[in-house]
């Protein structure tokens, strides 16, 4: 076969989302966070979405296919499915986490390398992002800026809004999508929506969220985009009753907080607790794995 060959020396990029459903009882009610793990059709107990996305391809950016001098670098061989690597990194991060005032140990991440650490975004470049609104319920304005505001005061991390879209969402979205938004990794997707565009918010769930991570072969992971979409119909008929405002600022939180890294957690007082009785927004334990992300490692070779 004429080309380069890929075998599993891999920068490979797959996907970790959850989905959230809100139930209501005769004097309270509760948002609960519906775990489900997609594939051929059918719906599995796993809070993520695995292998979505992955690929074999070369080791490196700067390394020959081939292993050849002369031969087209992994980076070249991958024109078509990565952008030109370091866009916008820096040699420093732009921003520090805000420490938070109690310890804790509450929270869990998605996804880890194998040297221990987290997997999140890079500290050392902005996380641009953008909004699909044209389904957005009256009232929520300023719910998902606010909410991201709250984020990155707790990972240092510096959210870019880069204004509306027009992209509707897709359980399957291409991290690259270079006639969109050009030679970059795709801005983090926030779309209102219903389940009739997303069948992933079909019945009771509200809203869904992940990033896709990327690395080469082996290497470490970092997220280089993602994606939450949220239920319009739902969340406008929450809108509407008292504490509406709250609780769908808790859920795009939580969902945001799944972007960036964070697993469920067996400890109610969490917001990143399956099940939560009042929208208190983020309690210690969320607040410190939120914390540790911001130090994930910069990427200039992604």
């Amino acid at each position: 076969m004429d080309g380069p060959e890929f075998r599993d020396r891999t920068p490979r990029h797959s996907r970790s989302r959850t989905t959230w459903r809100i139930v209501r009882g005769l004097a309270t009610a509760a948002l609960i966070a519906v775990a489900a793990f997609l594939a051929a059709g059918v719906i599995y107990g796993d809070p993520r979405f695995a292998g979505l996305f992955e690929v074999s391809r070369g080791t490196g950016p700067g390394t020959p296919v081939s292993g050849k001098p002369g031969q087209p670098t992994a980076a070249e061989a991958l024109r078509t499915d990565t952008p030109p690597p370091g866009l916008e990194e820096q040699d420093e991060p732009l921003g520090r986490p805000q420490k938070p005032a109690v310890a804790s140990s509450s929270y869990r991440f998605l996804a880890m390398n194998d040297d221990g650490t987290p997997v999140g975004y890079s500290p050392c470049r902005p996380l641009h992002y953008v909004v699909n609104a044209a389904l957005a319920p009256e009232g929520a304005e300023r719910l998902v800026e606010d909410a991201i505001s709250t984020i990155s005061r707790a990972t240092g991390i510096k959210f870019v809004d880069d204004g509306s879209t027009a992209e509707a969402p897709s359980p399957t979205r291409a991290p690259y999508q270079q006639d969109a938004y050009g030679d970059r990794w795709a801005p983090l997707l926030i779309a209102w929506t219903t389940p009739e565009q997303a069948p992933q918010l079909a019945g009771p769930v509200i809203g869904t969220g992940g990033s896709t991570h990327f690395s080469f072969g082996d290497g470490p992971k970092s997220f280089v985009t993602g994606s939450l979409e949220l239920d319009a119909p739902q969340i406008a008929e929450d809108l509407s009753r008292r504490d509406g405002a709250a609780y769908a600022t808790a859920v795009i939180l939580h969902e945001l907080g799944h972007v960036m890294g964070l697993e469920h957690v067996d400890d109610p007082v969490q917001l990143m607790y399956p099940e939560i009785g009042a929208p208190d927004g983020l309690a210690a334990g969320d607040l410190n794995g939120l914390y540790e992300l911001g130090a994930a490692q910069c990427r200039k070779d992604l």
